[in-house]
């Protein structure tokens, strides 16, 4: 089968109307997720080029694979995802590459496999780091040659297409400990994006909420809207789950709220404990602290412990002064004065 050509020069992430759909599919205001849309715009006008995404779980690696899809000349043609994960080892081969008929007992009939159904477009292959060994050396091959065949088959088939991976796994121990082929990895990641997590970029927190606020007031009676105290907790909370964990959240409070009001009250235990929690955890760390035998030096002590709160307080706000120094109870000129000195 001869694959579909796609054009190498038309750059569409370039078109106001694909601005307008990356805004749409990327939500956030932080420097972090400026960064990663400056990557989507300039990968989405090479619609050949292999792009590896990594991040933890729920940082939205699918949305930035559709992103990119949207954004280029693929767009038009279909995007096809397949978990690597969730399929067993015996099938996965088969799905992605399709099989002939008669290639096993239960075989009746020829099946496309998801690399044909993505033929022009994209194929997203999530937990790319789940796919065993044996396999990784077909992909491996595919992607050199453009060409595979179907399980059972003798006959070469080309594709058109890009391939986007994605894992919340460190593929790079994966090599180390030979559970991933060295030659893939560096076949995948000829370019990558890196997707922090939510607790690295509060301020995208807001903009995350008042988006999935939008999405389910559409056709509601009673407009869903959030208490600030509540939207206080959220900026709080250091969000194991990331930003799959706050849809759910503030799904949880539309459903639970009163008069379309997401008070503290609707939201998760985890959440509106959380404070507390980590002061307890202080308080049982002070009732543990005492003072060696030999002593020590108090003010090299506490002055050791105050930079590390001081450190924490600007990477959690990316250096602001102020927030920093209101987290801290201090003014700014008292953060200031707590600085290192260059």
């Amino acid at each position: 089968m001869k694959g579909r050509v796609i054009s190498m020069n038309r750059k569409a992430s370039e078109s106001p109307d694909a601005e307008e759909r990356l805004s749409r599919l990327m939500v956030g205001q932080s420097p972090a997720m400026s960064e990663v849309m400056t990557m989507i715009r300039q990968v989405a006008q090479y619609p050949t080029t292999t792009v590896l995404l990594q991040g933890e779980s729920g940082t939205g690696k699918d949305v930035v694979a559709h992103a990119i899809h949207a954004l280029s000349s693929r767009s038009t043609y279909p995007f096809v995802d397949i978990n690597c994960a969730a399929i067993p080892e015996t099938l996965l081969e088969t799905e992605l590459f399709g099989v002939e008929a008669g290639a096993y007992t239960d075989a009746k009939a020829s099946r496309e496999g998801y690399l044909l159904r993505a033929d022009g477009g994209t194929l997203f292959l999530d937990e790319v780091g789940s796919m065993p060994l044996v396999l990784q050396a077909k992909l491996l091959r595919f992607l050199e040659t453009r060409s595979f065949r179907r399980v059972g088959s003798t006959k070469e088939m080309h594709v058109d297409l890009r391939v986007i991976s994605a894992t919340n796994v460190d593929l790079e121990a994966a090599v180390a400990s030979r559970a991933f082929r060295d030659d893939l990895f560096y076949r995948l990641k000829v370019i990558t994006i890196y997707l922090p997590p939510l607790r690295e970029r509060l301020e995208d927190i807001e903009p995350l909420v008042d988006y999935f606020i939008q999405s389910y007031n559409n056709g509601s009676e009673i407009p869903l809207r959030i208490h600030p105290d509540a939207m206080a907790l959220l900026m709080r909370y250091h969000w194991p789950g990331n930003v799959r964990e706050l849809r759910s959240v503030i799904q949880r409070g539309q459903i639970l709220c009163e008069d379309g009001e997401i008070r503290p009250e609707d939201l998760p235990e985890s959440v509106r404990y959380v404070e507390k929690s980590d002061q307890q955890r202080l308080r049982e760390l002070q009732a543990q602290m005492h003072l060696p035998i030999e002593g020590l030096d108090l003010r090299a002590y506490l002055a050791g412990i105050e930079q590390i709160f001081v450190r924490e307080a600007l990477e959690r706000y990316q250096g602001n002064q102020v927030r920093a120094a209101a987290l801290l109870r201090l003014s700014r000129d008292q953060l200031r004065y707590r600085l290192p000195k260059e």
